[in-house]
């Protein structure tokens, strides 16, 4: 017996051995790198690819220890450490090694978890590729918990998700991203997943403390840089969408718009009650929120966290009651509501119009409403917006049939719709740009109640109260 168990460790100890010796960065003959780590378990691990100097991809390396086979992604062969492990002969090539790769000062996540969090969450992590930069965990409503960041070689987002720890198991993103084994050393994070496919992040700097504005105890600071400026979320496949948070009806009550290439796509109300510490976005009631630098938090009832990052984009101004302008709808405002209305709106993806026309009077018009796309023949096909193509026209009658999917009816009853021109609608958006513009900048007005019942409003060039020091009434 003790014959065997010896034979037992030697063997072990020579496997252990085999494998301290690949680890370190190699370099073919024909200039091929390749990273290889020690994993979490023998015989098994993560190798890095590296390509112009940049992190390629990640892959598992695996070593078959009866006959010393590695195996990488779909390259297998016996290897052969040559002159002291500084040089190796795998896959009919001869690598050297150019630095060696050791793990020092390794913190467990599942031995000492708080540990590990501490790490995760102060310091910035790079993949070393172009494409995803700089990486980011930021701790929110517990110790355990909260938001991670992505930015590119300019610094500029690339995605914002949650992350987490439990019971030794660490979540990174939305979507899957559930690592079952992580450790950090003095240089690394690595991540494995029961697939055995390996993370792998470089330690970079500090990262910067910001200050944290909770809503429950810091309402009126946390709602004030909610309403500067505007707030971004990544679209991932689809267009960034942007929220702009207003107060409307009072410091607790307003409405958020949210945008996607410029365009408004809904129009939604939120709510804060200070008595119940809950912040209600349209049908999402919101438990708390947090901000954190230039990320904004909110968790629902099931304990889901809504992350927003500011768009730098978008000027940092703090709007206030003083940017809404009440309009009371009564025939004594007739003028005022005309003068708001009487401008083209869109809502929807930007391609939904809608126009009040007002007659003389500024009391009676029309309310138009349509849809604009555009069109082009290309061959044999007709093609409308993005999607819709069409080939075959039919006319029987007054009717007009667009393949086997539309049908329309020429309607010569009276109209008020009517196309623009080319040269109309290039005007017409400039103008529109021009008034508003000046109303923006002229955001301060005068109004005067006259005793027949009419009243007038004068804009001064001004744009806070703060700027007046007095207004004088001169009279002849």
């Amino acid at each position: 017996m003790k014959i065997i168990l010896t034979f037992f460790v030697l063997l072990f100890s020579s496997s252990v051995f085999s494998n301290e010796e690949l680890f370190g960065s190699w370099k073919s003959d024909n200039g091929i790198r390749i990273d290889i780590i020690d994993g979490f378990k023998p015989n098994i691990g993560p190798v890095i690819y590296w390509e112009d100097d940049e992190l390629s991809e990640v892959r598992t390396w695996k070593i078959n220890p009866n006959n010393k086979e590695l195996s990488i992604s779909w390259s297998s062969g016996n290897f052969n450490i040559l002159d002291d492990g500084n040089r190796m002969n795998w896959s009919n090539q001869i690598w050297t090694k150019i630095e060696n790769i050791e793990m020092k000062n390794v913190i467990d996540v599942k031995q000492d978890p708080d540990a590990f969090i501490n790490e995760l969450t102060n310091y910035k992590w790079s993949s070393n590729s172009k494409k995803s930069d700089i990486k980011e965990f930021t701790k929110t409503f517990t110790s355990s918990e909260g938001i991670f960041s992505e930015f590119d070689s300019n610094n500029d987002l690339i995605s914002i998700s949650s992350w987490g720890i439990a019971s030794g198991v660490m979540k990174i993103g939305d979507y899957g991203g559930l690592y079952i084994e992580a450790k950090i050393s003095d240089k690394f994070l690595l991540g494995v997943d029961d697939n055995d496919n390996f993370l792998v992040l470089y330690k970079g700097d500090v990262k910067e403390t910001s200050e944290r504005v909770s809503l429950k105890d810091s309402r009126e600071q946390f709602l004030s840089s909610l309403t500067t400026g505007a707030w971004l979320q990544k679209g991932g496949w689809g267009p960034d969408t942007v929220f702009r948070y207003r107060p409307v009806e009072g410091d607790l009550k307003g409405r958020v718009f949210r945008e996607q290439d410029n365009k408004l796509i809904a129009t939604e109300v939120w709510e804060y009650s200070p008595s119940t510490g809950s912040f209600l976005q349209s049908y999402i009631e919101y438990t708390a929120g947090l901000n954190i630098g230039e990320i904004v938090v909110f968790v629902d009832t099931n304990g889901k966290q809504y992350p927003y990052y500011r768009d730098k984009s978008v000027e940092m101004k703090t709007f206030t009651l003083n940017d809404v302008k009440n309009i009371p709808i009564t025939e004594r405002l007739k003028d005022e509501i005309s003068n708001t209305l009487n401008k083209q709106m869109s809502v929807g993806g930007g391609n939904d119009f809608t126009l009040f026309e007002f007659n003389e009077d500024n009391r009676t018009g029309y309310f138009h409403e349509w849809v604009s796309s555009p069109f082009q023949i290309t061959g044999q096909t007709l093609t409308i917006g993005e999607y819709n193509q069409f080939e075959q026209l039919y006319l029987v009658e007054d009717y007009v049939l667009f393949d086997e999917n539309i049908g329309r009816k020429i309607d010569t009853r009276e109209s008020r719709m009517k196309p623009k021109s080319n040269d109309e609608a290039i005007k017409d958006s400039i103008d529109a740009k021009q008034t508003l513009e000046e109303e923006t900048t002229s955001s301060l007005k005068i109004k005067i109640n006259l005793k027949d019942g009419s009243s007038t409003t004068i804009p001064i060039p001004v744009s806070s109260l703060n700027d007046l020091q007095s207004i004088s009434v001169i009279t002849n």
